[in-house]
């Protein structure tokens, strides 16, 4: 059986909340969803998947139309997220449209959220819900004994969606997310070309992602993963992970967990377990201002971490309040002197224009980052993502008129743009605000050369000059 799992070209995106230049780089990023996905496809039905990565590849609809006309796939599987969902319904339909027979799956956020919906758009054959490690293969193993399951087998594989004999939409019972993540298999990296990913804040041309965490148990309002089931792998396999990639040249890696160090027992362990090993590799993560000591830092600074990454969001207590993060400004100074105390970067994470902002709230946040200097900066507009508990509230609150994410997921079109929502300043506003803090923070003497004296070799050097001009003055 063959499967093709597809990233659309970039033919149609909606506005994003982030930084407006840097959005529209286009710079390819892998999907490690899709490489997890792809690798317990092969482990568990021998099954090697073929990724189109579009982006990456350069290209575009007509040279994957004469793809699929050619090989002819069974599946074609994509991985949607609301703000690409139109781009791959144009690359689903051109697939129905030169090989009718192939079936269409979409999982990811997307189809999770809405998978009625999704399904209602015609295109679509089955939707995938919630992790699809699990789901994907017992779709593709019931594909594999009959091209048109009966309603009866596909209602026993429970996180799916299908139309029945009518055309209804059926959605199936829930799956529960996956608990022992360490039999999960490594990610499929060999079936994609890690030369053709640029990522403008690593050191060396190639690094890859690994990710040793699922769920958050926190409460921001604006997260998609709000509350969720935090489940983790075990230091020693990670470990083993880190050591596999080693072993083929890797030896920088971005542990892209939402938080890394919620469990500091096992964070320290895995610190541990990276300095026995001997191991020269250098990683970068993400964690909360409140999850962390000197003890930790030290450790993590000791194994290889150069950056944490971290979501400031507000100098405000009032916003940080008002988003639920459950943190305190004073402990986003302490997080910022403790990575600069054991010499490890620092990545803040800034959002403007929450509901309730004022000129004093941003004030305090542009005082924040001058006091903090953190090494990277990125800034977001507040947008009220699908299905979150800000987006709900604000819709029984009145703050936001129409479930316009719901009607945009029954009539998808490229002419929808994101709103934001915040009463005093306007989008436009927003936006230049948005530009200005990034442009000035990037355009400081002491980022550019922190930045230059990072780079490794001339290869990186001549791939962060080109994104920085697109980013900077693009």
């Amino acid at each position: 059986m063959k499967v093709f799992f597809v990233i659309p070209p970039s033919i149609s995106r909606l506005d994003s909340y982030a930084y407006d230049a840097a959005d529209k780089a286009d710079v390819p990023r892998i999907w490690v969803g899709i490489l997890y996905v792809a690798a317990a496809l092969r482990e568990k039905l021998a099954i090697t998947p073929v990724i189109i990565d579009a982006p990456a590849s350069g290209m575009g609809l007509e040279e994957i139309e004469r793809l699929v006309a050619e090989e002819k796939p069974d599946i074609v599987a994509f991985s949607v997220l609301t703000f690409n969902l139109v781009a791959c319904l144009r690359v689903a339909e051109a697939v129905k449209k030169v090989h009718h027979e192939t079936v269409v799956c979409f999982g990811g956020w997307h189809p999770t959220l809405y998978p009625s919906e999704t399904l209602g758009l015609g295109v679509v054959d089955y939707v995938v819900i919630g992790e699809g490690e699990e789901t994907f293969c017992e779709l593709v193993s019931a594909l594999q004994s009959a091209r048109k399951p009966d309603a009866q087998v596909l209602g026993n594989i429970k996180g799916i969606g299908f139309r029945d004999a009518s055309g209804n939409a059926v959605i199936t019972a829930t799956r529960v997310p996956i608990t022992k993540l360490d039999e999960i298999p490594f990610p499929a990296y060999d079936l994609i070309d890690l030369k053709r990913y640029s990522n403008i804040l690593a050191d060396s041309t190639e690094n890859i992602s690994i990710l040793t965490t699922r769920g958050c148990p926190h409460a921001c309002t604006f997260c998609d993963i709000r509350k969720s089931r935090y489940r983790y792998r075990s230091p020693e396999k990670v470990m083993e992970e880190i050591r596999y990639w080693h072993d083929k040249g890797i030896a920088e890696f971005y542990i892209q967990d939402d938080n890394f160090t919620i469990n500091r027992k096992r964070a320290i362990e895995l610190c541990r377990l990276i300095i026995d090993s001997g191991l020269k590799v250098r990683y970068k993560i993400s964690s909360r201002v409140d999850h962390l000591d000197d003890e930790l830092v030290g450790y993590l600074k000791r194994s290889g971490c150069h950056r944490i990454n971290f979501g400031v969001e507000s100098g405000s207590q009032r916003v940080l309040d008002y988003l639920q993060k459950g943190i305190k400004v004073e402990q986003i100074h302490q997080a910022f002197q403790l990575a600069k105390k054991h010499r490890i970067s620092t990545f803040a994470y800034i959002m403007i224009g929450t509901p309730v902002e004022t000129d004093e709230d941003y004030e305090h946040t542009a005082r924040l980052i001058s006091i903090v200097k953190p090494d990277h900066l990125h800034c977001s507009i507040c947008t009220p993502m699908p299905e979150t508990h800000l987006y709900r509230t604000l819709l029984k609150e009145g703050g936001i008129s129409t479930d316009y994410w719901r009607e945009f997921a029954v009539a998808p079109t490229a002419e929808f743009s994101t709103p934001f929502c915040n009463p005093l300043y306007s989008d436009e506003e927003l936006r230049a605000m948005q530009n200005s803090i990034q442009k000035k923070f990037y355009l400081q003497p002491r980022v550019i050369l922190n930045e230059v004296k990072r780079m490794r070799d001339l290869e990186t050097v001549v791939k962060k000059a080109r994104l920085a001009f697109k980013v900077l003055l693009g």
